[in-house]
């Protein structure tokens, strides 16, 4: 099996993992009495820990989000006192002893929810979990470009070697799936656009939206304004990437070229390291993440 048909079976493997632990990520938030969103501070704070975090760090994470709304968040944190402000200001904040309780509640339950599946007999788990863990070296390792910023700081909530081999393959899978997004903003933040506008182009060379309303609709939950997004457009539009037809927007031939090249560059820098797995190697792992992705 080529390493290029990999990736989405792992990500099959990690979305059939989180479909257990996700729930009760919320349901353990939600009896914390935290809000919905609070994960979303907390679990990053704990990997940046003891270094503070910032709304431009977690924009640096997550390109596709406002700042300001990374902002907000860790404000309130602060105000619920799940964060506090260090002595510098400025949106630096540290968690607090009870954001630390909190965010390690919710990974232990998601981790003693994942103890309890047995998706795949326990040799083949181990083995699932040991050719991960050498891809995810070999990653970390691999020469730049991409840079290793996601992935390193998925690697920090990994405090350790979980004596449950389904918690460490977890945890590889996530660690790839953040190099992946390393090898994705290598590949398209040589262009100089804004994260905002990068996602409304790609959801539209998927087919996935038309419209500005369309596009406002599926990524609300950013931050940006709908305005905001109207002037990403307006900026595609003015590199040649998209031509506008009505309420309708179009990728034109030089559009198409470019979000094209990007997505194989993202497989080039994402798959350089996978050659530390020989063919025979490959071929167990394709068929152990099916496997575990069927779980």
């Amino acid at each position: 099996m080529e390493d290029k048909g990999m990736w989405p079976l792992a990500l099959q493997a990690l979305q059939a993992l989180s479909s257990h632990y996700v729930p009760v990520i919320q349901q353990t938030a939600a009896q914390l009495k935290l809000p919905e969103w609070c994960t979303g501070i907390l679990l990053p704070a704990l990997s940046f820990d003891p270094e503070p975090v910032t709304a431009e760090k977690m924009r640096k994470r997550g390109a596709y989000t406002a700042e300001s709304l990374y902002s907000q968040r860790l404000s309130e944190a602060a105000r619920q006192e799940l964060l506090q402000e260090t002595e510098h200001g400025a949106g630096e904040y540290r968690l607090t002893a009870r954001g630390r309780q909190a965010a390690e509640s919710i990974l232990q339950a998601a981790n003693e929810c994942m103890s309890r599946l047995q998706p795949l007999p326990e040799e083949e788990l181990e083995q699932l979990a040991a050719l991960l863990k050498r891809l995810v070296e070999a990653c970390l390792q691999a020469s730049s470009p991409p840079g290793k910023w996601c992935i390193e700081l998925a690697c920090r909530l990994n405090t350790g070697i979980s004596p449950h081999l389904l918690v460490r393959i977890d945890h590889y899978l996530s660690d790839l799936s953040a190099y992946r997004d390393d090898a994705h903003l290598a590949a398209w933040q040589p262009h100089g656009c804004s994260g905002q506008a990068w996602e409304a182009f790609t959801l539209l060379w998927r087919g996935e939206a038309r419209t500005l309303d369309e596009l406002f609709s599926k990524l609300e939950r950013r931050g940006f304004s709908r305005e905001e997004y109207r002037q990403a457009l307006d900026d595609l539009i003015q590199r040649g990437w998209l031509q506008a037809e009505g309420e309708q927007y179009v990728l034109t031939p030089r559009g198409e070229q470019i979000r094209q090249a990007a997505e194989e560059q993202t497989d080039a820098y994402f798959h350089a390291p996978w050659d530390c797995l020989s063919e025979n190697e490959l071929e167990a792992l394709g068929s152990l993440l099916t496997a575990c992705g069927k779980s």
